[in-house]
């Protein structure tokens, strides 16, 4: 055999099996292939375009115009395709199986997967979790889905109300945080619009309403309260400060005092957070809903420390102010009042800062007419107008501020559930903004790159299923260690330990295995794989996954 005709190529393995182990669980492809019809003379169908993509996308997103050199470096034995399909992968292909998509019923098609899922991994649905996040936009996507999905300026999350952007609402169980429900809105949609919808399709995929639905502020509508409990459902969220029981509380506890009661300690970063629940029987007065008011040492802190800092920009301003005073626009009194109270409301600070503007009267006499004084010159007396500013803090009101420090109020529908297990309900919302971290981040959903919004609608599908492949595949892992009782995995570099491990890491310690193969003529003559660590081959334990299932076959040269 001669060697001048031999090529050595590498393929990529990295963490692809174990998001295919996951994929195939939840019978992707076939359903894929149920909802989008196939032409049959396409060589590469939309199913697989959309499997690579969401393959690539729980992995670490790359553009489209990148995913045919991923999809050729990927080895076969991943996913079983021949030399001819793999190279019919290109960047219009992936777009236009993204346009199926969007034609697709895809309402159904999610609830097909979502109950699948539950019913294949056992999920418990009894508490469900729900916020929303906003996705940024750079330049212009014209136009107007058939959902009514649209580019839209709003209250943006990212921090820029510059951009355009779409709301993405995402529902995740308490169970492992895996997503259950998801659906993007025009980027000027607010949360409280939204969740009466929420609740209805997740009543419908779980196949009952006594869930709890946990929720924020936005949800404490009775509007959407009343919706929710005489459907049959159970809601927890916070009361905003803006309902009168919050204002009523608090203007009590600024009078005298209430009687509290630990309830819960939590360690966090080498010390401990306690909570106490406020004693006492607190109803909404429309609905009877209960709300328990409870307090966090930790939080008692962060108010403290933020509301001293807001008087310290508020006193820096106001120093700023004064050389300001007695020219141009603020030169009158209540143009003067007007920039005191602008900066006192803008830090909040209103209550804690008594400012006085100070007027000053002064005469002076002026020479009527040209010319040097003289015995006969005729004066004037002109009266001019000072004004200077004084402030100081109140210390009584700050004295009895502190006493609402670190207290906030829980609302529970369903007063069967005891304070603890409400605040320990409410204490699980993190872990879906962790998943919204992993949206943005890892699979890098903004800013939208896309000009097409049709796309960008079927694209945001596709990241929902990435979450849940994620959240299967953590929840997973740490389930096993729990059964194993295995503590941490050393996942971080240097071995460090990770105790609640993330799909993510567990991704990284993949990062970079191959294989690699000698061709001839086009044909594979030699095998060869990178040998798997101890720590990779304890993961793939932990997902019920052997070394052969991971290669994709067995190889016949080691």
């Amino acid at each position: 055999m001669s060697r001048d005709a031999e090529k050595l190529k590498r393929y990529n393995i990295s963490g692809i099996p174990l998001v295919k182990q996951a994929s195939d669980l939840l019978g992707l492809k076939f359903l894929f292939g149920k909802h989008i019809p196939s032409y049959g003379n396409e060589k590469a169908s939309a199913e697989d375009a959309l499997m690579l993509l969401v393959w690539n996308i729980t992995l670490g997103r790359q553009p489209l115009y990148e995913l045919g050199g991923w999809v050729k470096d990927i080895d076969p034995g991943c996913h079983g395709m021949d030399k001819d399909t793999v190279g019919a992968f290109n960047d219009d292909r992936f777009a236009r199986a993204l346009d199926k998509l969007y034609s697709a019923d895809r309402a159904t098609l999610m609830t097909e997967i979502v109950v699948g899922m539950i019913k294949k991994v056992g999920l418990d649905t009894g508490r469900v979790h729900n916020d929303s996040t906003t996705v940024k936009a750079y330049g212009k996507i014209p136009g107007t889905t058939k959902t009514g999905l649209k580019m839209a300026r709003g209250v943006s999350k990212d921090h820029r109300p510059d951009l355009a952007q779409l709301v993405f609402s995402l529902t995740v169980s308490s169970d492992g945080a895996v997503p259950v429900h998801y659906k993007t809105y025009p980027g000027n949609r607010t949360d409280d619009t939204t969740h009466i919808e929420t609740w209805r399709c997740l009543r419908s995929i779980i196949g009952r309403a006594d869930f709890i639905y946990v929720a924020d502020c936005k949800v404490c509508t009775q509007k959407n309260l009343s919706a929710i409990v005489s459907g049959g459902g159970r809601v927890i969220t916070t009361m905003p400060d803006t309902w009168n029981e919050a204002k009523a509380f608090k203007e009590k506890l600024l009078a005298e005092k209430v009687e509290k009661k630990q309830i819960l300690r939590k360690q966090i970063a080498g010390s401990y957070e306690y909570y106490s629940l406020l004693l006492g029987d607190y109803r909404t007065k429309e609905g009877g809903y209960r709300i328990y008011w409870y307090l966090s040492s930790q939080k008692r802190k962060l108010d403290r420390v933020l509301r001293q800092e807001r008087i310290k920009k508020a006193e820096k301003e106001l120093t700023r102010l004064s050389p300001r005073l007695n020219k141009r626009e603020l030169k009158e009194k209540e143009q003067i009042r007007k920039a005191v109270e602008s900066i006192l409301k803008r830090y909040r600070c209103r209550d804690f800062i008594n400012v006085d503007i100070i007027r000053k009267i002064k005469k002076k006499s002026k020479k009527v007419g040209r010319g040097r004084p003289g015995p006969a010159a005729e004066y004037r007396i002109e009266t001019l107008t000072h004004y200077s500013l004084y402030w100081e803090q109140d210390k009584e009101r700050l004295a009895r501020q502190r006493r609402v420090d670190g207290i906030f109020p829980l609302l529970s529908t369903d007063t069967s559930i005891g304070p603890r297990e409400v605040l320990n309900y409410y204490k699980y919302q993190p872990r879906l903004e962790k998943r919204f971290n992993q949206f943005k981040s890892v699979h890098e959903a903004a800013p939208v790159l896309f000009k097409n919004i049709e796309r960008v609608e079927g694209i945001m599908f596709l990241f929902f299923v990435a979450l849940i492949i994620q959240g299967i595949i953590e929840r997973k892992v740490r389930m096993a260690m729990k059964e194993k009782g295995i503590k941490s995995l050393p996942i971080y570099p240097e071995y460090r330990k990770s105790f609640y491990p993330t799909t993510s890491r567990i991704f990284y310690n993949f990062d970079g295995i191959s294989s690699y193969k000698i061709l001839k003529n086009g044909k594979v003559v030699k095998e060869f794989k990178d040998s798997l660590s101890s720590i990779q081959k304890m993961i793939l334990g932990l997902l019920d996954m052997d070394e052969d299932q991971y290669w994709g076959r067995v190889f016949s040269e080691m």
